[in-house]
């Protein structure tokens, strides 16, 4: 016989929201030091032990609580953010659920000690389990502390799902580090097992709370990049082709001051990478997006972790053309830095913060700001795929770009550098990343535009794969044919392929048409128009890229002159040279001001 339908008993509804809200002990952080900045406050300091499962504890100099408010807070959908519905649609807060404390205490021997400013005396209570074991008044300053001990210590079957506390540690620093790039204005001292782990001074500057929190170097490598269009806007930090890592664990995305892991937001980042930086390469970057509060949902995640926009076509198109026009305007015979930027808070989306991101800093050691841009050959032809989705962009050719024919050749070096000169110094150019960038982009482009060759099949091959796949390859048959595939529906999970890229012909072809549907299928799902000259088939890149390595010029070949005059006036009939296919930088300059530094002229 079926049960009858039954309330939940308290406790049991605090432990289900618990397993929504507390994922693990960086669950438990990022609630209560989100609290804490909405509570105003200015310093922060947060104690972890045993990787956060004996003890959590966040203490700030917020504006406290009074006794009626700490037991207030303590009840579930109980929150000083929201007063009417209305509220929901123009969330400013971090908090606002009202969750997240009675969950915690739900899972937790907790105790809560608080003092509201202005006030005589403070107040605490303890609760283990959800049950309230006291409550009473209590000296200590002004602001709040919290302390949640033995996490999960009444819930097994949650308790025993933790991992190591030096993995548990990670994830707690890796949110503590996107909570501190998002809030330079305050101080933050973390300590973990009763030692001193970071502390970050409060600053008014991005660039600075990066230098201290990622480190010097990594700040150094990043470029300011803003743009304001109408209710959106873009403040980040981001490195150029030269700096690049192995994992995307450097991207750090805000949307409204708070730390998102935006699928929407990432892709649109590292669409504009992917014709810079190798495949499986990712580059370092800081960026926040402001939106009005009425155009994005923050209440689409328990944890608020993932956010939901109105308009997700116009952020990503937006994202992508103001990253990428940075990128591009970076010149090195012009040198000049981007301009700097000081915005005011990044618009009205956002609780009250300042964001300031300079240009770059000078340097003794690199020359003047800007000296060390990375370079760039000729900006991209109308039929690169690099500006064919998008309207209205700013005429490339507005810009001053580097020719490298317009230098003076000096000679080789080594038998692997070419030495070229310009009125601000010398450009040293790695001949086999060079020539390797060359033969890809040329081997690449007959490819495209010569027409893709196809190998039919003797007998056509039926592929299995997902609904999905298969109807986005029928839905893109013109884009599938120009890249070398004769392929028809075949009911509705399968495909029937008839043809492939006569270069690509020893590959299974059920990897190769996963792979294009992949991609695809992220673009759709993004707005991202494609086109033939889009890189989306990984496989045939791959190739081009081996190719081309084994085909340039190696580290210690000797040229002719005229084979050195060559290698420079095909740098400039290449859309992208900034470095080779696997990464390696193509040129790096020495500037007047460094040459005459080490001369003692400066």
């Amino acid at each position: 016989m079926p049960r009858s339908v039954q309330r939940l008993p308290g406790a049991l509804v605090d432990q289900i929201a618990a397993g929504e809200v507390v994922e693990r002990p960086a669950s438990v952080v990022k609630e209560l030091v989100e609290n804490a900045v909405d509570a105003g406050a200015s310093r922060i300091r947060v104690e972890i032990r045993d990787g956060g499962a004996r003890l959590i504890a966040v203490t700030d100099d917020g504006h406290g609580m009074t006794p009626e408010d700490a037991r207030l807070a303590l009840e579930r959908h109980a929150t000083s953010k929201l007063r009417e519905f209305g509220d929901l649609q123009g969330i400013r807060s971090f908090g606002f659920r009202g969750e997240a404390v009675p969950a915690i205490a739900s899972v937790s021997r907790f105790r809560i000690r608080t003092r509201a400013r202005g006030a005589s005396e403070g107040f605490e209570i303890r609760v283990e389990r959800g049950v309230l074991q006291e409550a009473h008044a209590a000296g200590g300053p002004e602001g709040t502390r919290i302390e949640v001990a033995d996490l999960f210590e009444g819930v097994p079957a949650r308790r025993k799902f933790l991992k190591r506390a030096t993995t548990e540690w990670g994830h707690i620093s890796d949110w503590l580090t996107r909570a501190a790039l998002a809030l330079p204005h305050i101080h933050f001292d973390v300590h973990r097992d009763d030692r001193p782990a970071f502390a970050w001074p409060a600053c008014d500057d991005v660039l600075d709370r990066a230098a201290a929190v990622l480190s010097e170097e990594v700040a150094a490598s990043l470029v300011a990049v803003e743009r304001d269009h109408g209710d959106l806007a873009i403040r980040a930090l981001v490195s150029g082709p030269e700096h690049h890592r192995a994992t995307g664990a450097g991207i750090y995305l805000f949307v409204n001051g708070r730390p998102v892991r935006d699928r929407l937001l990432r892709h649109a980042l590292l669409h504009v990478y992917r014709d810079i930086l190798p495949r499986g390469r990712f580059p370092t970057a800081i960026l926040f997006l402001a939106v009005a509060p009425d155009q994005v949902d923050v209440n689409v995640h328990p944890a608020k972790w993932e956010v939901r926009f109105s308009d997700p076509q116009a952020i990503h198109q937006l994202i992508r053309r103001t990253v990428r026009d940075a990128i591009e305007g970076r010149s090195w015979l012009s040198g000049e830095a981007a301009a700097p930027v000081t915005p005011e808070a990044v618009g009205e989306g956002r609780a009250e913060r300042r964001w300031t991101a300079p240009q770059a800093r000078p340097d003794a050691s690199r020359g003047p700001a800007g000296a060390n841009d990375w370079l760039f050959a000729q900006p991209p032809s109308e039929g690169s795929g690099l500006r064919s989705d998008e309207e209205g962009a700013p005429d490339p050719a507005a810009r001053r770009p580097l020719r490298f024919s317009d230098l003076r050749l000096l000679g080789q070096l080594l038998g692997t550098y070419l030495i070229a000169e310009d009125k601000d110094g010398l450009l040293l150019i790695d001949q086999h990343a060079a020539h390797e960038r060359v033969l890809y982009e040329r081997l690449r482009a007959a490819w495209l535009e010569e027409g893709v060759e196809r190998q039919m099949l003797l007998t056509p091959l039926t592929v299995e794969m997902e609904a999905g796949s298969a109807a986005v390859i029928g839905a893109h048959a013109e884009l599938t044919l120009a890249l070398g595939f004769e392929v028809e529906p075949f009911g509705e999970s399968a495909v029937v392929v008839r043809a492939v890229p006569a270069l690509l012909a020893e590959r299974d072809p059920l990897g190769l048409l996963r792979g294009l549907a992949d991609e695809l299928r992220e673009a759709d799902r993004m707005g991202t128009a494609l086109e033939p000259g889009t890189r989306v088939l990984d496989a045939a890149d791959k190739l081009f890229a081996t190719l081309a390595c084994h085909s340039a010029r190696r580290a210690g070949d000797v040229l002719p002159e005229g084979e050195q005059r060559a290698l420079l006036d095909a740098l400039d009939s290449i859309p992208w040279a900034p470095t080779c296919p696997h990464g390696r930088p193509v040129a790096t300059p020495l500037s007047v001001a460094e040459i005459e530094r080490r001369f003692g002229r400066r």
